[in-house]
């Protein structure tokens, strides 16, 4: 898709010099035809790629990553408080919801990792004290709840910067696709106009060509003097 707006440029530059044999081909090609050609790759280059956006997102899921990393070891150190206040606590040990929570991280399913989670942290306020009795202290309940909570911020912006990428992705193509229709068209009237007549001005308007110029390839001599006949995707 990159690709796109530096081919058009290459080919638009080739039709403004040769803008007189175009429009004599057809009035399609008339002033205004360039206008809203140049508009559109200008579009093309200053818009919202999904890339940026991913690059955001990446980030977040590291941070997400991180945080649930950090909830599995800490579920380690609350199991071993609650194995210490099993007998003084309102609920059995398995009914605190450990394993839940542990499966969830395992399957990478966030939305469970949250609910289980808050499940958890009721569970543990309601038997606070029994659990302060053993050695939990006030500070490390309330950074698992911070923890917790941090989780969900980070599950929400995940998401929301996955939708934004959907968005930006199909507002990319279509924006991008309407460009190659406009190279496309001059393509074509190149073809038809220098086709057994102008070699050197044929290439110009040659996709494998104008492809090998984007991608700094050189071919041999041959290739580069015959002209091939293929047509825009």
């Amino acid at each position: 898709m990159e690709d796109v707006p530096v081919i058009a440029g290459f080919v638009f530059a080739s039709f403004e010099k040769d803008k007189a044999d175009f429009v004599k081909y057809s009035p399609v090609f008339g002033d205004s035809f360039m206008t809203n050609a140049r508009a559109k790759q200008t579009e093309c280059y200053d818009i919202v790629r999904s890339v940026d956006v991913l690059k955001y997102q990446k980030a977040v899921k590291n941070q997400l990553e991180k945080g649930i990393n950090d909830l599995r070891l800490e579920l380690n150190k609350v199991e071993g408080y609650l194995k210490l206040a099993n007998s003084s606590l309102d609920i059995q040990l398995p009914d605190f919801k450990l394993k839940a929570i542990r499966t969830a991280i395992s399957d990478s399913n966030v939305e469970k990792i949250i609910l289980e989670g808050r499940s958890l942290i009721n569970s543990m306020k309601r038997n606070e004290p029994a659990l302060q009795a053993k050695g939990l202290s006030a500070d490390a309940l309330i950074s698992l709840t911070t923890l917790i909570s941090e989780i969900e911020v980070l599950n929400t912006n995940h998401n929301s910067k996955k939708n934004e990428r959907s968005r930006a992705a199909d507002d990319s193509i279509k924006t991008f696709n309407e460009l190659w229709d406009i190279t496309g068209t001059i393509l074509d009237a190149g073809r038809a106009l220098y086709r057994g007549v102008d070699e050197v001005k044929l290439r110009e308007y040659t996709l494998s060509n104008l492809l090998k110029r984007v991608h700094n390839t050189t071919g041999s001599a041959t290739a580069e003097t015959t002209p091939k006949t293929d047509t825009p995707a």
